[in-house]
């Protein structure tokens, strides 16, 4: 009768669409590697489990600086989007600008946008790899948790991940039956809704659902031209399932969809405070809170992505086989004022494809011998189009295009990449291993394009010129070697050296530009893992030293952004994890990170005035700070659990965020200062555990802080911020 009920729930669940505004999270199931933050009086700390390395392996095991986050540890923090994950995950910042998602980790990432154009540190979701940077701005639902790797991954994953990469890791059904609904209101009046159903649909087949929803009513600010709410989520709609089919004792199948549909008025932006726009315009207004506009154009981004992967394993005697097919498509629509004064001078108006299929075939082994290896072949093709990246100019006389109001480039860029990998930890004497992987990676990239104008007065666009198709290859090796020594059952320490690399390519929007060389990246590591106190204490420490050459740097062009490669930069740091549970009833976590990065020889970076309104030209940024790579960033939280009469519990966290001043480019003009942000909450759990209350605030001090800057060609520098204060309240049912 059970799983007749769960079967109906299921199919009801998948029939009528769920199309409420619902949410939720279902509790840790069977099957998925857990970051498991459960702590017991006798036990200490629970353990984490991460696949840091392709297996499931305890993090205190992993010779390699990663931090997992659990979904309980998120949702006691309030993160519930991938963008908030810096603030308990200290030298990562992940931040959005005009639709875009940025990403930097220990001072390696990139601001350059576009289709086809990559991040230094990469996104995966349960194995599959996320290039587009419109589809990675993706809220959390139906999450087990969340590792960030830390450093170059060359070796096991390979994509471009100079800097690190972020691994979500969703949870897996069951033949057991999982219900979790949740809704949610703030003071912008957004309504956040989620749902979560999970069980067996027959013998060996598990299947779940997951939806979400969020529709914003207020805008964090106003677009004063125009007197429109910007800075809105119109909606946000996200659909997930996942089947899990176990076709016989050795073999199991995994097959998962997603669709997420979102609207919102985030891409715009206003001239940074203190600097002009170019005389011409006749525009020195900054008027407004950090969050409000003064725009011609009221700023609208539409994004579509969907995607569907299938993954087979198979356990031979002492060797498992697994082979992942995943195809992705991403459809993105963005339109914004990119003069940002209420002059009709420059507006943007882009449309972008993009559209990936991998496959990875992968054999490691199973047995519990001295030697644990994973070996594998790697696919990927993709393709990034502009269809086209519209700019328009009406301000006659000033226009920028002569007798064009708007000048129209369509690019299109093909990736090819196959790579072959092998990785192998072998115990050399006891307590001690040894690690070698190496990683030959063979990959081209193939432009065309073609740019129209569209003459004042007329309705159909003139050919201006076609792109010349051009190509170009690059082959790479790229290594991991690490020793690690555990001295006691509590202490591990590990030494490494890695090497990473990011393969060049062609600016999507400039289609005639030369291509642009890879970067490469020598990391130098060591760390200390301890469980200390019986498990009640649990320190990891860090230290790098990186050699990064050739980096790709953003260039800022009409409408978008490109790349091109400065010199060579000197990172390095130390990093402190910290997890103490003080009683039973009181745990702190945080954790600090201390970095240094600087540039050591960038001649020909773009530079500009400090107050703007003069056109970029060439400077030598040599000695100046790597952009988004703040000296000293550091997070700690408090929980305090109270149990209540009747059984019921209170739960109180207080969480604060510190960063020191980092810039936003290498001409180092515009930074953000050092700034602190205070989030708390109290969560009210009755007795059975089947409902909740949740009140929360975030940024309790109203803080304004910018996540992104960039100069355009004629100077005028822009400016974009995090969220402001927001509270509210989250109900919650589980079954």
């Amino acid at each position: 009768m059970r799983k007749a009920n769960t079967i109906g729930l299921v199919a009801m669940a998948m029939i009528c669409g769920v199309s409420t505004s619902a949410l939720a999270q279902a509790d840790a199931v069977n099957g998925t590697p857990s970051a498991d933050t459960a702590t017991d009086a006798d036990q200490g700390l629970g353990e984490i489990v991460v696949t840091a390395q392709r297996r499931q392996e305890r993090l205190q095991d992993v010779p390699l600086a990663v931090q997992a986050v659990s979904s309980d540890q998120l949702a006691s923090k309030g993160i519930g989007n991938i963008q908030e994950l810096g603030s308990v995950v200290p030298s990562l910042s992940v931040s959005s600008a005009v639709g875009f998602g940025f990403t930097y980790l220990r001072g390696v990432g990139s601001t350059a946008i576009g289709p086809g154009i990559e991040v230094p540190v990469s996104i995966y979701v349960d194995g599959i790899y996320y290039a587009s940077s419109t589809s990675s701005l993706f809220d959390f639902n139906n999450i087990d948790h969340v590792e960030v790797l830390k450093g170059p991954q060359g070796t096991l994953f390979g994509r471009n991940a100079t800097g690190g990469l972020i691994q979500v890791i969703t949870k897996d059904p069951t033949q057991d039956f999982h219900l979790k609904v949740g809704a949610g209101i703030d003071n912008y009046a957004t309504a956040k809704g989620e749902f979560y159903i999970a069980g067996g649909i027959a013998e060996g087949v598990a299947a779940d659902l997951s939806v979400s929803g969020t529709a914003q009513g207020d805008g964090w600010g106003t677009n004063i031209f125009s007197g429109k709410d910007v800075n809105r989520t119109i909606h946000n709609i996200s659909l997930r399932s996942k089947w899990v089919f176990d076709l016989d004792d050795a073999t199991k199948a995994t097959v998962i969809g997603d669709y997420t549909n979102q609207k919102n008025s985030f891409n715009g932006q206003r001239i940074f405070p203190g600097t002009i726009a170019p005389t011409f315009l006749n525009y020195t207004s900054n008027p407004g809170r950090p969050w409000d506009l003064d725009n011609d154009v009221d700023p609208r981004l539409r994004n579509i992505n969907w995607g569907a992967s299938l993954k087979l394993v198979h356990d031979f005697d002492g060797v498992t086989l697994t082979n992942t097919t995943a195809y992705r498509r991403a459809r993105t629509f963005l339109n914004w004022d990119i003069d940002f004064t209420p002059v009709p001078h420059l507006e943007g108006d882009l449309r972008e494809l993009e559209r990936q299929f991998s496959n990875e075939l992968q054999l490691s082994s199973s047995g519990s011998g001295p030697l644990k290896w994973t070996a594998g072949v790697f696919y990927f093709r993709a393709r990034g189009i502009y269809d086209a990246a519209t700019a328009y100019s009406r301000d006659v006389p000033n226009n920028l295009f002569g007798p064009f109001e708007a000048v129209i480039p369509y690019g299109n860029q093909l990736t090819e990449s196959v790579s072959g990998y092998a990785q192998g930890t072998y115990e050399i004497v006891p307590d001690t291993n040894l690690t070698l992987g190496a990683r030959y990676t063979y990959e081209k990239r193939s432009i065309t394009g073609r740019t129209e104008g569209l003459p004042f007065g007329a309705t159909t666009p003139v050919l201006l010129g076609v792109t010349t198709p051009a190509s170009i290859t690059f082959k790479k090796p790229t290594f991991r070697v690490a020793l690690d020594h555990r001295f006691s059952p509590e202490v591990l320490a590990y030494v490494s050296f890695n090497t990473g690399f990011k393969s060049g390519g062609f600016n999507t929007q400039f289609t005639s530009d030369p291509s642009f060389q890879p970067e490469t990246i020598k990391a130098y590591e060591a760390g200390v893992k301890t469980d200390l106190l019986d498990r009640r204490l649990r320190l990891n420490l860090s230290s790098y030293y990186y050699d990064y050459k050739n980096i790709q740097v953003q260039k800022v062009g009409v409408a978008a952004t490109g790349i091109i490669n400065g010199a060579s930069a000197e990172i390095y740091g130390a990093e402190l994890e910290l997890d103490a549970l003080v009683t039973d009833a009181f745990r702190i976590n945080g954790g600090a990170a201390y970095t240094h990065a600087t540039f050591t020889d960038f001649r020909n970076a773009p530079f500009t005035t400090p107050v703007g309104g003069q056109g970029v030209f060439p400077g030598d940024a040599s000695g100046n700070n790597v952009p988004k790579a703040p000296r000293f960033q550091g997070n700690i939280a408090g929980t305090y659990t109270a149990e209540l009469n009747g059984g019921s519990k209170a739960e109180f966290t207080l969480a604060t965020i510190y960063s020191g001043r980092y810039y936003f480019e290498a001409n180092n003009v515009v930074s953000q200062k050092a700034f602190a942000k205070l989030n708390a909450s109290i969560k009210w759990t009755a007795a059975n555990d089947r409902y909740s209350v949740r009140i929360f605030g975030n940024n309790l001090t109203n803080r304004a802080t910018a996540v992104y800057s960039s100069t355009l060609s004629d100077g005028t520098i822009d400016i974009t911020y995090d969220a402001p204060r927001i509270y509210g309240v989250k109900l919650e049912y589980k079954f």
